[in-house]
């Protein structure tokens, strides 16, 4: 099998686990397999084509998943569930994603099908083309797992095949990747949202920012309003991104989850300084020149003053 089909699995392993679920997989030596064995609980799959044709099975054991998927989405998973599968098949399309992008830098044009999940103790893999398989095993603090491919090349039939002249010839080395196929080659490997955009929100709604002065009560009032619509807003915006992109990055998901309790505390801010400039505005000069203060919330007129004991 060419190696040029298999070190970009390397690759794109490391990028996605790294970006992904903060790890950094140990690569061992690879091994050929001849049986439909997997080695391991759960597995994706997902079927390639263009200058090699096969496929490319993921296949981890049930403590390496549950800790990487916990590590990714930032919750706590005891056993392979919905989620966890949900995971492998999106870990299988972004690892098999990177590597292509790897490829393509070597013009070698591959196009990949969706991913599929299989389960179970002693499940098996069938590969598209027969033939040996090139196992990888990997090895992560949460546990094991292997990347199992199998992949034959096109490109000697590629070059066996003739070319009408030189300008055509020229023509077709060129490879652009967006024209033959922007489904696959135009989305990107890893998921991109406005995270910088995002963040960039972040640290300047949190930023503690000077006083400003107001010309009256209204203006101030007008003003934290504002603020408060815009801070509902952000917080609202990013529940949305976590809730709409559950495979981003670990260390994005970390730092959205770190800000919404000081968002939550700036909201319950801004409300108690809305509430205390409204009070304000309805106080008459009476009220700032000859102030009244009150000994506790309980305070009524008609209440004994305990420090006075009952006439019998």
């Amino acid at each position: 099998m060419d190696v040029r089909f298999i070190n970009p699995f390397l690759d794109g392993t490391a990028e996605v686990l790294t970006k992904m679920a903060r790890l950094k997989p140990v690569a061992g030596k690879p091994f050929a397999k001849t049986n439909d064995s997997a080695y391991g609980d759960v597995s994706g799959i997902i079927g390639m084509t263009g200058d090699a044709i096969g496929s490319l099975a993921l296949t981890f054991s049930e403590d390496c998943i549950i800790g990487i998927v916990s590590n990714m989405l930032g919750e706590s998973y005891t056993e392979i569930s919905r989620e966890v599968m949900d995971a492998v098949g999106e870990l299988t399309n972004m690892i098999s994603g990177a590597s292509r992008k790897t490829m393509e830098k070597d013009n070698l044009k591959v196009f990949a099908a969706i991913p599929t999940v299989v389960f179970g103790k002693n499940h098996t893999i069938r590969h598209v083309v027969q033939g040996p398989s090139i196992v990888i095993p990997f090895k992560t603090e949460c546990g094991d797992f292997v990347i199992d491919v199998c992949l034959q090349s096109q490109l000697q039939k590629k070059e066996e095949k003739q070319l009408p002249d030189r300008r055509d010839a020229q023509d077709i080395s060129v490879f652009n990747p967006k024209e033959i196929n922007p489904a696959v080659f135009g989305k990107p490997a890893m998921q991109k949202t406005s995270q910088e955009v995002m963040q960039d929100t972040i640290e300047k709604d949190l930023r503690k920012s000077a006083p400003l002065e107001y010309k009256d009560v209204g203006e101030r009032i007008e003003h934290l309003r504002k603020v408060l619509v815009e801070t509902n807003a952000n917080r609202d915006s990013i529940m949305k991104q976590l809730k709409d992109h559950p495979f981003m990055e670990a260390a994005q998901r970390m730092r959205y989850k770190k800000a919404l309790p000081a968002y939550d505390a700036k909201i319950k801010r801004l409300k108690l300084d809305i509430t205390a400039a409204e009070t304000i505005s309805k106080m008459s000069q009476d009220d700032f020149d000859n102030p009244q203060i009150k000994t506790d919330y309980q305070h009524y007129p008609t209440r004994q003053d305990p420090s006075k004991p009952d006439k019998k």
